[in-house]
């Protein structure tokens, strides 16, 4: 190949991250393709791969490496290269379509591309390609909604990294885990993967990857309620790095953050500004983060019109990247909005769809986001009870509640629900601790809204405060111009007593405020409760300790001279008592505990708990601020949403898939690592594997397992009725149609529809099931108007597509819908470890009920493992029943050779060499044997016949079972096998041996 040795330096050059000099280095030798792109010289296509790739990942420049790959992305034009340049080809294909600011970004394509790369990767490319495989796969989950897939793809992505050093890889493999974790809501691991890419970046300087590292700082901050000056300096610097004419779905996302930081501190005039600026230069639905951000500024402004236009677009049109995802956020503002507008009906209506769509993705925030909404409508609606309801619900996720921004809520609707029920006292202290939370995040809106509540719930008692706190929310709403709340807030001031009262000012009258301040630091919360402490119980010594699992006591502040000897408590107690001191606990475990030690005298103990009472309701705030400290501080647990590891042993979805091979097993692990996933699912493999058994699995762990299967095969109906089946008529629709029929994909809803064969789906019919796929709407024999369907479809077929589609038969993009995730279910002949399972299973299955077990004898078992079995697990069933049918019942049915059909009992008088044949002395493998001695059984029956006909050596036996030989001392060593016995004995030949 010419350019041999620029191309192997290129790629060296690449895997040390300098993309710069590759750039310089190929762009002079890159010449145009002749018209037939097939006949250009083998070297054109290499180095149009890597510089797509330098244009991509380093530049985000999609439009050049279209051109550069453009002509090879036909299917026809691939085939005619070499398996090395295909698959080389393939990948930066898969990458181009897979990017999500490519204006024909396809993600479905993208894993097709990615699957035929991988087939064709050669030695030199395998480790290398697989690792951007894999890389390029979860960008294209990413944009797809599918956050487990994506991970699992960064997690194997990890793990080839680990092999190959390539410091672009591992920019992007910290990249893209980043931005999952942040909208998975694992703050900690965003975090930690964000500062290990924040170090990558700044050695490469390369503007698109540190405009993305500021984007993900920027949603990481404001996702957590973090510093407003922060997440602004994030946001300028993302804008700067990847704003201009092509703005990336990052920078639109960077810019969400800057609107929302505006908003939450005041500056409403300049977000509503610079909304409309960026909106001007985008009409389309990259946009819609900034649109959604416009929309609750809008909705706060009391501007309903404007509102509901920027939801409906984003309701309108899907955005090309996450769109499940802001639907689901659209379809939480359509509801705010209905709520404001006093439609209760409506709001509820709105926020179950975004909770559907939520629990659908399996994003915690969003979840919780959906629970509070739906408290705060119940609560609106007076049914109070169906509003503690939800938010026992939004407990679940009670790790979030250490985020102020869902601390504050919480509050917000904890005091709302306790009004509500007339727990007056109650409903101040939770309104005192949500104006607390939305101080400490600087919410001017929000915290004028808390100033408005608790100075109605304190003007009875204390007016001078409720005045001084209603003069204070005015003053807000009339500078962001909310004249509703303006005026509620004025007419409560005028109601007020014109007479002095003045309020007694307690030390702890301040603490709510001085918490705000201290809650930065562990040490300033620590004081500042030190310091109110100081003034109620004056002239002794006070301390706060921090108890840390592992780590035992520490003192953090002590006022005072602290006793020689203290008794600690254990973490559990809320309070204890010592001859010398009395302790509370401020913040319980898990993760640090806190509390605060006081000089108390057995006699001081009744004045001790008087305080304590006293000091009851700001506990609460306490606790907080300690918990929005230790977050700042970086110490406390991931949130969990359902990323538990998988366990290395997953049980059977189903009790009738029943397996034993490696094969089976790693199938299985798939199909959990699915389980959350909403998209389609293509199955394949040859007739009789137990495809649609697979399809059942995938239902029964998954979130739809409640709802129902539904399988059709398209094989069995006439091509003419095919659609009124699928899609449904209405009654008339053609003639014969004396009533209405809603189709199977109807009768799924909710739930999974099993399509088998779908590879006999006339042309005809397969551009209403693209648009079904595409869009979720069916369009019904003689409707009026397409009806949405939420149905997850699995697809099957034993042949093969891409065949189909290169003869015209399959529609391409048909194709790419459907292979979005696929599965392959081997033959049985691959997974013979299978056939003992299967058997017994069987055995016990398809005797009538009331009959007597059934066994079958070792060389009657030998046949069936010896034996190809073309009709797979189907033909197996088969014969197993036909055996039983024809076995004696009495006194106890046993299957013998004589018994099975004469091509199965052919096998023992026609054995290849590479397959052994069991000895006479296997067991029979009877009906109520452990499944591991039957197993076990088998495995070493085989062993011990291979190693006989190889005399003992070791290596002729592994190679001859596809083992290594440590892998086959293994198994030497667990079953009890002594290969030395075999070293001198000689193998009876096969008719013998029968």
């Amino acid at each position: 190949m010419r350019h041999a040795q620029t191309i192997a330096l290129a790629r060296s050059l690449l895997a040390e991250g300098r993309s710069r000099e590759v750039a310089r280095m190929l762009e002079p030798l890159i010449s145009p393709l002749p018209e037939n792109p097939a006949a250009a010289e083998p070297s054109q296509y290499v180095m149009r791969a890597l510089l797509a790739r330098v244009r991509l990942l380093r530049q985000g420049a999609v439009e050049a490496a279209r051109v550069l790959l453009g002509p090879l992305a036909d299917l026809p034009v691939r085939e005619r290269l070499s398996p090395e340049l295909r698959a080389e080809i393939a990948l930066w294909l898969g990458w181009r379509y897979a990017w999500p600011d490519a204006s024909d970004s396809d993600p479905a394509r993208a894993f097709n591309l990615f699957v035929e790369a991988e087939r064709h990767f050669t030695d030199e490319l395998r480790l290398s390609g697989h690792l951007w495989v894999r890389i390029g796969q979860a960008l294209a989950y990413l944009t797809i909604d599918e956050y487990s897939l994506a991970l699992q793809a960064l997690d194997e992505a990890a793990a080839l990294k680990e092999r190959l050093p390539d410091l672009e890889a591992d920019v992007w493999i910290h990249d893209l885990r980043v931005q999952s974790y942040v909208l998975t809501g694992r703050y900690r691991a965003a975090q930690r993967h964000l500062e290990q890419l924040t170090g990558l970046v700044e050695q490469l300087r390369e503007p698109l990857l540190q405009g993305r590292a500021a984007a993900y700082r920027a949603l990481l901050e404001q996702a957590r309620g973090g510093s407003p000056a922060t997440t602004l300096e994030a946001a300028e610097a993302a804008e700067a790095w990847l704003g201009g004419p092509e703005s990336t779905y990052l920078c639109w996302q960077a810019r969400s953050c800057w609107l929302a930081t505006l908003r939450r501190t005041g500056q409403w005039t300049e977000a509503h500004h610079l909304a409309q600026r960026w909106l001007a230069t985008s009409a389309g639905p990259a946009a819609h983060p900034v649109r959604l951000e416009a929309a609750q500024l809008a909705l706060l402004q009391e501007d309903a019109a404007r509102s509901a236009d920027l939801i409906a677009q984003v309701l309108t049109v899907p955005c090309p990247t996450h769109p499940r995802l802001y639907a689901a956020r659209a379809a939480l503002l359509e509801s705010q909005r209905y709520l404001q507008s006093k439609q209760p009906e409506r709001a509820r209506e709105w926020a179950e769809r975004a909770y559907q769509a939520a629990h659908e993705l399996r994003l915690e925030p969003l979840i919780l986001e959906a629970l509070l909404l739906q408290a705060r409508i119940a609560l609106a609606s007076g049914n109070a009870k169906q509003a503690q309801s939800f938010l026992h619900q939004a407990e679940t996720f009670g790790d979030y509640f250490s985020l102020l921004p869902w601390a504050a809520h919480r509050f917000w609707l904890l005091a709302e629900l306790a009004r509500a029920e007339a727990r007056k006292d109650e409903a101040r202290v939770q309104y005192v601790q949500a104006l607390s939370a939305f101080s400490l995040l600087t919410d001017r809106y929000h915290t004028a809204r808390l100033q408005l509540e608790v100075a109605r719930l304190t003007q009875d008692f204390d007016p001078a405060q409720a005045r001084a706190l209603l003069e204070a929310a005015a003053q807000v709403f009339a500078q962001l111009g909310v004249e509703t709340a303006r005026q509620e807030a004025q007419n409560t001031l005028l109601a007020l007593p014109h007479h002095p009262i003045f309020a007694v000012h307690t030390p702890e009258a301040q603490f709510g405020a001085a918490l705000a301040h201290a809650a930065l630091s562990v040490d300033l919360v620590a004081e500042t409760w030190l310091q109110v402490l100081e003034q109620l119980w004056p002239g002794r010594w006070l301390a706060v300790y921090r108890y840390l699992p592992g780590t035992g006591w520490q003192a953090l502040q002590h006022h005072g001279e602290l006793p020689a000897t203290l008794t600690f408590p254990h973490p559990d107690q809320a309070t204890y008592y010592t001859q010398q001191a009395a302790w509370l606990r401020l913040r319980p475990l898990p993760g640090v505990a806190f509390f605060t030690a006081a000089a108390v005298t057995p006699e001081e103990r009744a004045a001790w708990q008087t305080l304590l009472e006293r000091l009851k309701p700001w506990l609460p705030v306490v606790t907080l601020a300690f918990e929005h400290a230790l977050l700042r501080a970086n110490r406390l647990g991931e949130a969990g949403n359902g990323h538990a590891p998988e366990t290395a042993e997953l049980p059977s979805p189903l009790p009738e898939l029943v397996y034993a091979s490696s094969a089976l097993r790693a199938l299985i692990g798939q199909i959990y690592r699915i389980r959350s996933s909403h998209s389609p699912v293509l199955i394949t493999g040859e007739s009789g594997t137990g495809k649609e058994l697979i399809a059942r699995a995938i239902h029964a762990t998954s979130d739809r397992r409640h709802a129902p299967f539904v399988a059709f095969n398209c094989a069995n109906v006439p091509p003419e009725l095919i659609d009124s089946h699928l899609f449904g008529h209405e009654k008339g629709a053609f003639t014969g149609a004396l009533q209405a029929n809603p189709g199977v994909i109807r009768a799924a809803e909710g739930g999974t529809l099993f399509l088998d064969e779908i590879g006999d789906l006339p042309l005809e019919v397969q551009p209403k099931l693209l648009r079904f796929l595409q869009e979720g709407e069916i369009f019904p024999l003689g409707a009026r108007r397409p009806l949405r369907v939420n149905v997850r479809v699995i697809a099957a077929t034993h042949q093969n597509l891409e065949e189909l589609v290169r003869r015209g038969a399959f529609r391409e993009d048909l194709y790419y819908r459907l292979n979005v995730i696929p599965l392959h279910v081997p033959p049985l002949r691959e997974r013979r470890e299978d056939i003992p399972v299967l058997v017994r299973h069987f055995l016990n299955t398809l005797r009538p009920p009331g009959a007597p077990a059934a066994s079958i004898t070792a060389r009657a078992m030998e046949a069936l493992l010896r034996y190809n079995w073309p009709g797979n697990v189907r033909q197996l069933r088969n014969e197993i029943e036909r055996a039983l049918a024809f076995v004696a019942s009495e006194p106890a049915p046993l299957i013998d050779l004589k018994d099975l059909s004469p091509t199965v009992q052919q096998t023992l008088t026609d054995t290849p060499a590479h397959l052994p044949i069991l000895s006479r002395q296997t067991p029979t493998l009877e009906a109520g044997q452990p499944l591991e001695a039957v197993l076990a059984g088998t495995e070493k029956a085989l062993i011990e016949r291979v190693l006989a006909e190889h005399r003992g050596r070791i290596s002729a036996a592994a190679r001859s079972l596809g083992l290594t030989r440590q892998g086959l001392y293994k198994k030497m060593k667990r079953l009890g096998i002594n290969p030395a016995r075999f070293q001198q004995t000689a193998v009876p030949n096969a008719t013998a041996s029968a």
